[in-house]
């Protein structure tokens, strides 16, 4: 079956006239595809070409492409209109709900379910032959009883089901004005089917089960019967105490969110029996003193909901801004529990749905208090305090500007010169249209210029009044810009090979500090996602995160409606980003012999600002510091805004640093190719100055060969100086070193 397919009386608004490329077979009638490979496109001799969307065009979209395949590039105005429209979008849920389907209820099944719910709970007969009676005709009605709940069960899922499917159709209406007006005929059956769906909802909950949920819920903790004998195979009273209290906090817990009234879970006592034989002494007559304890806490309950009370009137505000998500189709109604289920069927006197969704309860001042007090799907005000005002009669038809508020110039399908600021109802189509939503973004704003932010980050600027526009994502940069198989100079690795590879110690080795590169962190991100959809999307949001000042602003921003965190990319970029192979920093200690090891007082040069993130710079807090990808720390890979961030000149000078003794304690951010060339050389020559070292001390002849080597730091060229040292100090300091040591070596024949 195909949902959401476009149609072409469909107004198509501001994006009239897009341009859009197609495939077509030969012949002016033949259908027009999305892409070359659609399995309804059989010819062998498509042709591609550009067309301009509007009714004709539509009219002939292949029935498959014109439901569930975009039209536009991802991630542009048009992709997210069209998108926004097609598929299970807007055009879904405009024909959902609409009529009764095959399996709905009719309302005399739904008259008959509600008669055997609200049937008193019959007497217990004193004879026996009158229990074992009863007890064949209890069979017989618990099987009708069975059924007339998944009657009930039945029509108050459509009911949730019908109010989510307005939702979201007002959701995506009030980001596309224009379709109002066209949609309207279709919102008003939708709304008679809800009404329809209320009206025997309202058959199945009593608002006495109701009221009694709520004085449950209010109830305090009762003072149990704990040295009562008949509890005592439950154990010592405090025991007892204990195991009947658990069984207070269930039955309250269950009956306050339960359309059923108090008397429906008498079941509850079998708890206490758990564990126990059925051969135990004292069973029976425990369960029989519990029952009599349960049917206190019942009375309570009815007794409170029998009482005449005031009445208030309450507002709950369904914010579009709560969207659901493309990939879940959540929204805030899909979370309501049985109870407050019931309360809208049962108390709701208006649903408006526009300009904003605001649904009006007339409720006992009981249930007003719990829904004021307590946790709930929905948020609930008094209507004075809301600011509510009566619904106009009619929709006044969307003004010019309104019909612009999304249209081209938003994202990124027209020159930048011609984008307009983005807001949070854009990113919110964004968000529900796009499947990698979640991404790095390119933004400019006056204030604050050029930036690279995730969208959950973006959308909490919208929120605080940030003003600017969007430049590209992640997805938008081109391909000719990225290889997708970096090579690392001297590690050759297989694709089949070991993704990590040794660690090289040998300063003359061609490999040895390319494990810290750029290059390197790209070639780890491309195994990590080898076989994975996001391989180019990592490369992509990797080369914009490299552009950041300071890499704890891309921590998660948020999480979604299923509890997940949000991530801007795979965390296989913070391998891209970071290297957490630890430097050797020998070669920049003070020529000082302490012990085995002896430093040979380099400059830090160029690495000096190399920035460090750890989880404690400085020693203040209690353990050992950790790196980002350290497993003592936390699970999720990354950094977060609680690290420090320091360069490694400030981390060498630090004495109350104390690293974790299996990650090192801290990360640094990846070496471009100056800082690891300067790396490499640091410790070729500071091997030399140990050679240099060794043969002054032995007395050695000759250190001919050993002045051959020094004569590649003796001289550096004028580039390598600049790329180096930042200072002309640290240059000169350099050269003094190379001299002293060329000093020290003896020359030929100097024995």
């Amino acid at each position: 079956m195909i949902y959401g397919l476009l149609t072409p009386d469909v107004p198509l608004g501001p994006f009239e006239g897009s341009p859009i490329t197609v495939w077509s077979a030969q012949g002016k009638q033949a259908k027009l595809h999305a892409n070359s490979s659609c399995s309804y496109l059989r010819s062998a001799r498509a042709t591609e070409r550009e067309v301009h969307l509007d009714a004709s065009v539509i009219a002939r979209m292949c029935p498959q492409c014109g439901a569930y395949s975009s039209w536009a590039r991802p991630g542009t105005g048009l992709a997210v209109f069209l998108d926004t429209l097609t598929g299970l979008g807007l055009l879904y849920e405009l024909d959902s709900f609409r009529n009764a389907d095959e399996d709905a209820s009719s309302n005399e099944e739904v008259r008959q379910a509600a008669a055997l719910l609200h049937r008193p709970a019959p007497e217990v007969p004193t004879d026996t032959a009158a229990q074992d009676e009863a007890e064949d005709d209890e069979d017989a009605a618990w099987e009708e009883l069975q059924e007339a709940r998944r009657v009930r069960e039945a029509v108050f899922r459509e009911l949730r089901d019908a109010l989510a499917s307005m939702h979201r159709a007002h959701q995506h209406l009030e980001l596309f004005p224009w379709l109002r007006s066209w949609a309207k005929a279709a919102l008003q059956m939708k709304a008679d089917r809800l009404r329809a769906v209320q009206v025997q909802a309202r058959l199945l909950v009593t608002e006495d089960a109701l009221l009694a949920a709520a004085a449950a819920a209010a109830m305090q903790e009762p003072d149990v019967p704990a040295d009562d004998a008949a509890f005592a195979p439950l154990g010592a009273p405090a025991e007892a105490r204990k195991k009947l209290l658990s069984l207070w906090r269930r039955w309250q817990r269950t009956v306050e969110d339960s359309w059923d009234p108090p008397r429906e879970q008498a079941y509850f006592v079998h708890h206490l029996a758990d564990g126990t034989s059925s051969r135990r002494k004292g069973r029976d007559q425990m369960l029989e003193r519990a029952r009599a304890v349960l049917a206190e806490w019942e009375t309570r309950a009815r007794l409170a909901a029998e009482r005449k009370y005031d009445e208030q009137v309450l507002v709950a505000r369904l914010p579009h801004d709560a969207a659901t998500e493309g990939d879940s189709r959540r929204s805030l109604l899909d979370r309501l529990d049985e109870w407050e289920l019931g309360v809208l069927a049962v108390y709701t006197v208006d649903t408006v749905w526009q300009p904003q969704s605001v649904i009006t309860v007339r409720v006992p001042e009981p249930v007003a208090a719990r829904l004021l007090t307590q946790h709930h799907g929905l948020c609930y005000t008094q209507r004075e305090a809301a600011g509510i005002e009566p619904a106009p009669d009619t929709v006044a038809a969307p003004s010019p500007l309104a019909e612009l508020s999304f249209g081209p110039g938003v994202f990124d399908d027209t020159p930048v010169h011609s984008r307009r600021p983005v807001t949070r109802a854009h990113l919110r189509a964004l968000r529900a249209a796009m499947r990698d939503a979640e991404q790095l973004y390119i933004v400019f704003s006056v204030d604050a210029g050029l930036e690279v932010v995730a969208l959950s980050v973006l959308e909490q600027r919208c929120a605080a009044g940030w003003r600017g526009v969007v430049i590209a994502g992640a997805s938008d940069l081109p391909d000719a810009l990225f290889d997708s198989r970096p090579t690392v100079p001297g590690q050759d690795v297989p694709e089949d090979g070991e993704i990590w590879p040794e660690r090289v110690y040998d300063p003359h080795h061609a490999a040895f500090g390319a494990g810290l590169g750029v290059a390197e962190g790209e070639r780890l991100l491309v195994r990590l996602c080898a076989g994975r959809r996001d391989v180019g999307h990592a490369l992509r949001s990797l080369a914009l995160a490299r552009g950041m000042a300071d890499l704890r602003q891309l921590e998660t921003a948020g999480y979604d409606d299923r509890g997940l965190a949000r991530r801007p990319f795979a965390a296989a970029v913070w391998h891209g980003l970071l290297a957490m192979e630890q430097l050797d920093l020998q070669p920049f200690e003070p020529d000082t012999e302490t012990g085995w090891r002896r430093g040979s007082g380099l400059p830090l040069g160029v690495l000096a600002h190399v920035q460090v993130y750890t989880s404690d710079a400085a020693g203040q807090y209690q353990g050992r510091a950790h790196s980002p990808g350290c497993a003592h720390r936390r699970p999720e890979h990354g950094i977060g805004r609680d690290d420090d961030l320091v360069t490694l000149e400030d981390l060498v000078g630090s004495k109350n640093f104390d690293p974790c003794s299996k990650c090192g304690g801290y990360a640094i951010r990846r070496l471009n190719q100056d800082q690891v060339a300067y790396y490499r050389a640091a410790h070729r020559l500071h091997y030399l100055a140990q050679q240099v070292h060794a043969v002054a001390r032995k007395g050695v002849a000759d250190g001919s060969d050993l002045t051959t080597e020094l004569e590649e730091f003796t001289s550096l060229d004028r580039d390598q100086t600049e790329a180096w040292f930042p200072s002309w100090e640290q240059a000169r300091q350099w050269r003094e070193i190379v001299d002293r040591l060329r000093r020290t070596l003896p020359g030929p024949g100097s024995a």
